[in-house]
């Protein structure tokens, strides 16, 4: 999976995933499960990989359910 934590205590952040188009369901890996990343420029050079070779890009990077906006954080 594209995550990486860490610490092994803790589970990684999901700050970003990966949708089909803007307001699109979120991608999911082979095996099902909802591909999330810890880091923007991983979760853009996926985007990329999965976006060459198409005739329009469908894939973009949006924010994951562990990202909070700044007017949040402590």
């Amino acid at each position: 999976m594209p995550t990486s934590a860490s610490s092994s205590d803790s589970p990684p952040l999901r700050l970003f995933c990966l949708r089909y188009g803007k307001y699109g369901p979120k991608v999911r890996d082979s095996k099902g499960y909802f591909i999330y990343f810890d880091d923007k420029e991983k979760a853009k050079r996926t985007r990329d990989e999965l976006n060459a070779g198409l005739d329009r890009p469908i894939f973009v990077v949006s924010h994951g359910p562990d990202h909070r906006p700044k007017s949040e954080r402590k």
